[in-house]
């Protein structure tokens, strides 16, 4: 039988998380850049790899009527770029809707006047897990003085209503989680509280007990369906699986060779999808088995619950 929730799925991707460098200079204590970095190899896009890129992904949006949506570095901190605005312009001649995630210790007014010249009006989402300097420069590893002033600086030239702080709680002190929201709520942003995630289990200490304990599990989805929708490419021109495979585990290509859709339709991704949400038993070796947006049978059928609810109450007269 057909998982109902692959109906979710594109012939195309319609979004694009693009490693124009792979570098960071936060050293987070739920994330596994230090420890990978060390391992693996590290580099900056080509130029004309990321211009062809960009010219497929608006070709693709214009032929099937969609404005597709792309952000930059996975696994790197994008204002280390500094010719980042002229990436963000390229992608947005192309009709594309360019956001950015960022730790903002590197965002200075320089930047923030040069990517806002770009005519760019998108989501700007900031990581700051605390709302003490103790706790922050704790997890993150950064100065809290040097990224708040930045921050204050971007909330002065830009619509706070496009910027949202995301606070992930990596063993935040009692009282924390209040202070932090009090905070940030009297500057008028969007808020995401979160847990920290193992990525995949790479943090081992932040995956679940049964996530450990099961050698095998049948996966039925994704929670948020990104290798339904979205394409995670490297600096190199290699896609990964998702965003979470910061473990670079799972090839699906090489768009530098076969392009966004010969990638897009690969064996490989054909075959990872179907491992995926096919209900088939999967060992620890299959990064979805280890990551907590997996979903195990029940887990699939609650959100499929989940959401048959919310639209008969959206559908429901006043």
């Amino acid at each position: 039988m057909m998982n109902p929730m692959v109906h979710r799925a594109s012939a195309f991707p319609r979004k694009l998380i693009v490693d124009i460098h792979s570098y960071c200079n936060a050293r987070c204590t739920m994330c596994p850049y230090p420890q990978l970095s060390r391992r693996q190899s590290q580099g900056v896009m080509d130029r004309r790899l990321y211009r062809r890129i960009v010219d497929q992904l608006g070709r693709i949006g214009r032929q099937h009527h969609f404005r597709p949506a792309l952000t930059y570095c996975y696994m790197g901190e994008p204002f280390l770029c500094d010719e980042l605005a002229d990436y963000v312009a390229e992608a947005l001649e192309q009709d594309i809707d360019v956001y950015l995630n960022t730790n903002a210790s590197r965002m200075t007014p320089g930047q923030v006047d040069a990517l806002l010249r770009t005519g760019f009006a998108g989501r700007i989402n900031i990581s700051m897990p605390g709302a003490s300097a103790k706790v922050y420069e704790r997890i993150s590893g950064l100065d809290y003085a040097a990224t708040l002033k930045n921050v204050d600086y971007l909330l002065s030239r830009y619509d706070p209503g496009r910027v949202l702080i995301r606070g992930v709680d990596d063993g935040w002190p009692l009282g924390e989680k209040q202070r932090w929201y009090a905070y940030w709520r009297r500057r008028g942003v969007r808020l995401e509280y979160l847990p920290p995630i193992s990525r995949c289990g790479r943090i081992g200490r932040l995956l679940p007990d049964k996530r450990k304990q099961r050698p095998v599990v049948k996966l039925y989805g994704c929670r948020n369906h990104h290798p339904l929708l979205e394409m995670v490419i490297l600096y190199d021109g290699r896609a990964v699986m998702c965003c979470q495979d910061m473990g670079r585990e799972l090839i699906w290509g090489d768009v530098a060779e076969e392009g966004i859709l010969g990638v897009w339709h690969s064996a490989v991704r054909t075959e990872a999808i179907n491992r995926l949400y096919g209900g088939r038993p999967a060992s620890r070796s299959f990064l979805c088995s280890r990551c907590e947006q997996g979903l195990t049978a029940a887990q699939a059928v609650q959100m499929l619950l989940e959401s048959a609810w919310r639209k008969y109450i959206a559908g429901r007269p006043a």
